[in-house]
């Protein structure tokens, strides 16, 4: 009784309670006051990825909410290995995750779709880039630069790469951006660290 503990929501910002009466059920807490307002960056950052190996996954997830991915867009391109993902697992990593780095938000999880679906429902508005292996595409950092913005969207491929029928696709929507992440052939996490971390640096506020 009357130990402290800290609150947080994305709305409302972080406050320190104090527990004041408890149960093999329930707990009620007494607000004491406010250390940390609602955060009031609006950017958005959206990871469009594949569903890979647990471990990895797990990584890309607590990760992505490091550094500061909005909306998570888990899809299955024809090479995706992990065809099914648990939701609830995910939002149990993303809050850990959270608490780890003191964010106040949490991403917003879309269902699992494939890529023809999430392309055809995408919203245009959105800067998308593709990271595109040995394609000769304009390097993720150059593209961010040239066109900054508060939205912006990173889309990775699976384990195995993304097909030529993909790649033909992708290249057929004008709102999106062909990218390169480098010389090497990165493996699917680290690509999303690296993609991200890029892309996070010139998002606008």
């Amino acid at each position: 009784m009357g130990d402290s503990v800290r609150l947080f929501n994305e709305q409302n910002g972080e406050w320190v309670g104090h527990i004041s009466t408890e149960s093999k059920k329930s707990v009620t807490l007494t607000i004491a006051e406010q250390i940390r307002q609602a955060e009031t960056n609006h950017s958005e950052i959206h990871l469009i990825f594949s569903p890979i190996k647990k471990d990895r996954n797990d990584m890309v997830i607590e990760k992505a909410v490091e550094l500061g991915v909005t909306h998570l867009h888990p899809v299955l391109f024809a090479r995706t290995i992990v065809r099914d993902i648990k939701a609830e697992r995910i939002e149990a990593q993303m809050m850990e995750a959270a608490e780890q780095c003191e964010r106040l938000s949490l991403p917003k999880l879309s269902p699992l779709k494939d890529l023809k679906k999430l392309l055809g429902e995408w919203n245009k508005d959105i800067p998308l880039y593709a990271g595109i292996e040995r394609s000769g595409a304009m390097p993720l950092l150059t593209a961010a630069q040239t066109n900054p913005s508060a939205q912006s969207a990173l889309l990775i491929g699976p384990e195995g790469g993304i097909t030529p029928e993909e790649i033909e696709l992708l290249n057929s929507k004008a709102f999106i951006k062909p990218v390169s992440l480098g010389p090497r052939i990165l493996r699917a996490e680290t690509a999303v660290f690296y993609g991200l971390s890029l892309l996070s640096a010139q998002t606008k506020a």
